[in-house]
């Protein structure tokens, strides 16, 4: 553990502080003490919380203490409870969400209970918030007003609904059913005080999820409902209720699996995503773990999180070909366009979980996937130019992920969706932690920038 002393001195006051360092951090209330001088100071510095942290996006500031991953971007280094993503290849959902939410490898009688309840919660899932979804629109409702010779006339193509809403509505469909497990309308502190009923909610959001997902994309592309299996995997379940099954046996690809499981594996966790931040927000009220992940779907979907890899998708599309690739470089350069899936937060290096993908993608080698050699094009390219290293800029896990989710038969709208089936297991630990430890209140402050002294000037007559 780092620890050690700051010491600080005011060149506006000439006073001297020291401020306690540990685990090579300082804690920002200890600055509290530092004042800003009486005189010639602007209203607005003269507050009660002393110096603050001015710190856009929390680009340097820990929210929380966590035991669940660890992420040296130095050395693309990327933990699970310790253990390396190589340890980890070959797990299973259960096995992976056991770890993460317990801290413990499970034995294999846990590993089958464990099963067995995400199933049995599966099955229990009341019909009415498939229902909530299926009569929802699936498609532009002004679209299907319109004659079809207006559309084919103008070019006009029908757009789908967007999953986002299907699933927030499915989710909040969900919560209706079970209304006890709502903290304010039940016991405040109910997760805080009994673990074994936050477990049993745990894994009924998860879930939750997983029939919700099914529907929507089952509903989105018109296909019968398929019914959860007692006697099938999550990812099993998962892949009947969506609708991705083999036509002959009914049943799901086992090379599609592995390559949804493996990437689920390199997917599960990443610390303070923006997902899970959104999590512990607002779980920090005590808010129920189904409230908590409406959160964190509505966070994913936009284009700077798990959107990224929708994006990139779409911009692969306008580039069509590798020959187009030199001229799009040159627009990314010049701010005329965004490359989507490439840099990140965390890794100013290669993403330690862009080359298992590209592992991954060889299985699915049978798929036509011809904008994966644009892709490949573009990281060729960038490899080679200096704008892009000396910046930093490497793929990262949407560039490549993906053509994991189409390659295996999702539409691309339904990607961030995808994707947030391996996350829940991350985003569930963590508002599980943050129950255990008591986590606090999310309450920040601003500055405020604006007049600091009461106007004297008339109000506007209306």
């Amino acid at each position: 553990m780092s620890t050690g002393t700051l010491f600080i001195r005011d060149s506006r006051t000439n006073v001297n502080y020291e401020i306690p360092i540990n685990q090579n951090a300082v804690r920002a209330t200890d600055l509290q003490g530092i004042r800003a001088p009486s005189l010639n100071s602007n209203r607005a510095t003269q507050v009660a919380h002393g110096l603050r942290v001015y710190d856009p996006g929390l680009q340097n500031t820990a929210v929380t203490q966590s035991t669940i991953s660890f992420s040296d971007h130095e050395h693309g280094l990327l933990l699970y409870r310790g253990y390396t993503l190589e340890q980890l290849w070959g797990w299973e959902f259960e096995e992976m969400f056991h770890l993460l939410l317990w801290a413990t490898y499970p034995t294999a009688s846990q590993r089958e209970e464990l099963r067995q309840r995400l199933a049995q919660y599966m099955q229990e899932v009341l019909d009415i918030v498939r229902q909530t979804i299926f009569n929802l629109p699936y498609d532009d409702p002004l679209g299907r007003a319109l004659q079809w010779c207006v559309f084919n006339w103008y070019g006009i193509h029908r757009r789908k609904t967007s999953p986002l809403p299907l699933i927030l509505a499915g989710l909040s469909a969900y919560l209706a059913c079970i209304p006890d497990v709502i903290p304010a309308t039940a016991n405040a502190t109910i997760y805080q005080t009994d673990i074994k009923r936050a477990d049993q909610i745990i894994l009924q959001t998860v879930a939750a999820y997983a029939v919700v997902f099914g529907a929507v994309r089952s509903h989105r592309l018109g296909i019968p409902w398929r019914s959860p299996s007692l006697h099938q995997t999550y990812y099993e379940n998962l892949f009947t209720m969506a609708g991705l099954v083999d036509p002959e046996t009914n049943r799901p690809d086992p090379t599609r699996i592995s390559c949804f499981r493996r990437f689920g594996n390199l997917n599960a966790e990443h610390g303070m995503a923006l997902s899970v931040f959104s999590t512990l927000v607002t779980a920090s009220s005590l808010t129920d773990p189904v409230s908590c992940l409406i959160s964190a779907v509505a966070a994913a979907h936009g284009p700077l999180h798990f959107g990224a890899t929708e994006s990139a998708q779409r911009a692969l599309h306008d580039i069509g070909e590798p020959k187009n690739v030199p001229a799009f470089i040159e627009e990314i350069k010049s701010g005329k366009r965004k490359l989507f899936g490439y840099g990140h937060r965390t890794y100013k290096g290669m993403d330690p979980r862009v080359r298992p993908i590209q592992n991954i993608l060889k299985d699915l080698t049978g798929v036509h996937q011809p904008l994966l050699k644009v892709a490949e094009a573009i990281e060729e390219s960038a490899a080679k130019d200096e704008y892009f290293s000396t910046r930093g800029l490497y793929p990262n896990a949407d560039f490549y992920g993906n053509f994991v989710f189409t390659g295996i038969g999702f539409e691309t709208e339904m990607i961030p969706a995808a994707m947030l089936a391996h996350r829940i297991m991350g985003i569930m630990a963590h508002w599980r932690e943050y129950m255990v430890t008591r986590g606090k209140l999310f309450r920040p402050i601003h500055l405020y920038a604006g007049q600091a002294e009461p106007t004297s000037e008339p109000r506007p007559k209306i």
